[in-house]
């Protein structure tokens, strides 16, 4: 080491019998990153592959590396197989923060892509779904009714489960808080605007979201994967159509079934709670309820459900026909179309709030 930098002297012979010593001689001179290393040729009479792999380990290693004394018959190799690098140390730098730029683009580029797919598939299913209201052509005979039963009958026992227990734990947090202010009857006000309004819809949405949404997901994606959806366009139908009309259709229908269950069951679930808790009598629990719950409440909440319903299935055929690498790529759309279609509800929720208080 001088005020120059480091010198470092090869041997005669550049070959993998001593490329072990040569890594373990570098690495004992401890050099720095940014020091200027002279690599000195004038002994090497044979050099191999290893050899160059080691010249451009020693380039990788150092910011400024110098190859001094090397002979003619070297300089072609050089040529092709010593890759040439620029200040390391700034390159690095520089490389690191457009690669950082180009992430932020491709993130860009690719959300506005997505969000653009989303829309047109939106609106290609509202067109479709008139068009075969007013047509009653191109989905499967009974496939609607079918639908409707693994969307509103297989899903009432879940979406009564949980209602009922949120409708509990809702009333009981409440209750507590309504008795140290003498406020005992407000229970049934706020049970009844809380559950019609605005818990009754989340739930359903969220619950939806993990039941048909996951299905839909899964089944269209199999399809795709199978090549299902490619023979239906070769028989002349519309996949997008075939395959997701009767699925929002089922959906439109079942909500309607889906709300009404749910707000009774989280009324009841609030009623015996005040009953147990708060020792208020079911009619005068109802009666302060119908004081402030009205009808235009049931159809706020049911409207929203039907929306969030909307979402699900959307967001499940957007997932189910984007997918692309095999059997893997089924369970990775179906994870990602319930994390969306809870994202969307839960963004949609905040949107009506904003706009309905």
């Amino acid at each position: 080491m001088n005020g120059e930098g480091t010198r470092f002297s090869l041997p005669s012979e550049l070959v993998i019998e001593h490329a072990a010593a040569l890594h373990k001689q570098f690495k004992e001179m401890k050099i720095d990153r940014l020091c200027r290393l002279t690599v000195d040729f004038e002994r090497v009479q044979k050099i191999d592959s290893a050899g160059i792999a080691f010249l451009n380990y020693l380039k990788e290693q150092c910011a400024d590396v110098r190859f001094e004394n090397i002979k003619p018959e070297f300089e072609e190799i050089f040529k092709v197989y010593v890759t040439e690098r620029k200040s390391g140390r700034r390159r690095q730098i520089v490389t690191t923060t457009f690669e950082k730029i180009e992430n932020v683009g491709d993130f860009y580029w690719n959300f506005r892509k997505r969000v653009k797919q989303y829309l047109v598939l939106l609106a290609d299913e509202i067109y479709y779904l008139i068009q075969y209201m007013l047509k009653r052509r191109g989905v499967y005979p009974g496939e609607i009714l079918h639908q409707l039963y693994f969307m509103a009958y297989d899903s009432a026992p879940i979406v009564c489960m949980m209602t009922f227990l949120v409708g509990v734990t809702i009333s009981v947090t409440s209750a507590q808080q309504l008795k140290l202010l003498g406020a005992d009857i407000y229970l049934a006000d706020l049970v009844g605007f809380g559950m019609i309004r605005e818990l009754v819809p989340l739930m359903v949405g969220i619950i939806l979201a993990g039941k048909i949404g996951a299905s839909i997901t899964a089944e269209i994606a199999s399809m795709k994967v199978m090549e299902e959806v490619d023979a239906l366009k070769t028989m002349g139908l519309v996949p997008e159509k075939f395959l997701m009309v009767p699925r929002l259709a089922g959906i439109t229908l079942a909500v309607p079934m889906l709300v009404a269950l749910a707000d009774f069951v989280g009324i009841f679930a609030g009623i015996l709670v005040a009953r147990f808790f708060s020792g208020i009598m079911p009619k005068v629990f109802l009666d302060e309820m119908f004081l402030i719950v009205g009808l235009e409440d049931v159809l706020i909440g049911l409207g929203k459900t039907v929306c969030f319903g909307w979402i699900v299935v959307v967001s499940a055929g957007f997932k189910g026909f984007s997918v692309e690498h095999g059997a893997r790529g089924v369970g990775i759309a179906t994870t990602e179309s319930v994390v969306l279609s809870i994202s969307l509800i839960i963004f949609t929720n905040c949107i009506f709030a904003l706009i309905l208080y």
